[in-house]
């Protein structure tokens, strides 16, 4: 007989991810074959299959120049750039600026109508750099960018920003396109309003005179949310899985089981992105949701016990399998009845091993500093728990256990 676990013990297990919308991504991309002038650009949004979302529309509102770092610096309206390759490659938004002023920038306000239980934290933009005649930078020399990312039209709401390199590279000539892909993730999320502003400002550095640069794509991932539970070992901690590779938000960290033997679970940090259907421990030091997101980063490539439900429910029949959840205040890995045909919710995580122990597991960080353990004192219960964290009463044999937060040895 198959039962889904219930009761706030296996809380971990069960808390599904909250859903976002039905995409993954909203995409936008560019036509300007009606001219340089903003109402000319036909803004195209498709989620992550390439297909239009219904109800989401967006059109570019201005394009900008100005010179200078402030998020307030002030700034005139502009026309788009045209000639050279800019007149083959219809897709790319070249502001026509005066590129000779050091730290001069271009700003592309777009709005976005018709999102909903959208964040924006990830995103990914594709940038070109280009020469004065509208072709691509083909020589040596280094074509510095800094990209800043505001979800709000008075740039209150910072929500990208990243710097580096576009082209170094020597090609053939000014034909070879050199558009490259920054995948940025911001600090913090902030939900996406119905009626969404994204400005995009692409600055250059003071050594890049003559140079241009045009916005070909942006791509805004969206993401999953979950709760999460505090416990007297860890705070504010959850499993995760997803059904494709993911990260998450730079509040959280993330750990994998990375060993186990009849009385522990040894946890490492997650190293790059969390491989799809495999599980993480998440913990964040703050109380509230935990974000993750679906990223193109590597994997971390080590074994790892966690294994996950992914996007769908899975049917725990076939393994021993282990719980995360509470004994007492504590968080735990326990063991599953080998009779037990237990359903996993979606987006969550179990350890699996070899071997069954038949008692609960104890989590080991090994050498890792920086857990956000839990720093606030537990109010005394007198409540006793053996080393394997059940709660245990009456005359006691001879051992080890733990009251009230201590040691307590029984001859």
């Amino acid at each position: 007989m198959k039962k889904t676990l219930l009761g706030t013990a296996l809380l971990f297990a069960l808390a599904q991810a909250l859903p976002m919308d039905a995409q993954k991504q909203v995409r936008l991309t560019f036509n300007r074959a009606g001219g340089t002038a903003v109402s000319n650009v036909t803004v195209n949004v498709t989620d992550e299959s390439g297909n239009a979302i219904d109800g989401v529309t967006a059109t570019l509102q201005s394009i900008k120049q100005g010179t200078g770092t402030d998020a307030n610096a002030t700034a005139t309206d502009v026309a788009l750039k045209s000639g050279g390759q800019l007149d083959t490659h219809l897709e790319i938004l070249c502001a026509s600026y005066n590129n000779d002023l050091n730290s001069s920038f271009a700003e592309f306000t777009f709005k976005i109508s018709g999102l909903s239980n959208f964040s924006l934290n990830h995103s990914d933009l594709q940038i070109s750099a280009l020469n004065r005649s509208g072709g691509f930078q083909y020589d040596p020399k280094s074509r510095k960018c800094d990209v800043r990312v505001w979800g709000d039209e008075d740039k209150n709401t910072p929500i990208a920003s990243i710097d580096g390199i576009v082209t170094d590279k020597n090609a053939s000539n000014e034909t070879k396109d050199n558009t490259i892909d920054w995948e940025i993730k911001a600090s913090t999320t902030t939900p996406a309003t119905t009626e969404q502003i994204l400005v995009v400002r692409l600055a250059k550095s003071s050594d890049n005179k003559g140079c241009f640069f045009g916005l070909k794509q942006i791509t805004l991932y969206n993401g999953y949310r979950f709760a999460t539970t505090t416990t007297s070992n860890i705070a504010n901690v959850a499993t995760f899985s997803a059904s494709s590779p993911v990260t998450f938000s730079s509040d959280a960290t993330a750990y994998i089981a990375i060993n186990s033997d009849n009385k522990q679970v040894t946890l490492s940090p997650l190293n790059g992105a969390l491989a799809a259907g495999k599980g993480a421990i998440v913990s964040k030091a703050t109380t509230g949701d935990i974000y993750a997101y679906v990223s193109t980063e590597a994997t971390d490539s080590r074994n790892n016990q966690l294994v996950g439900s992914g996007d769908a429910t899975k049917d725990l029949t076939d393994g021993n399998y282990y719980i995360f959840n509470k004994q007492g205040e504590e968080a735990v890995f326990s063991p599953l009845k080998e009779s037990a045909s237990t359903t996993l919710a979606a987006n969550k995580a179990v350890l699996k091993t070899a071997t069954p122990s038949g008692q609960a597991l104890t989590l080991d960080f090994g050498s890792v500093t920086g857990i956000n353990t839990v720093t606030t004192a537990m109010p005394a219960t007198n409540a006793t728990f053996d080393l394997s964290g059940r709660k245990v009463s009456g005359k006691l044999p001879a051992g080890l256990y733990i009251k009230n937060g201590k040691k307590l040895l029984i001859k």
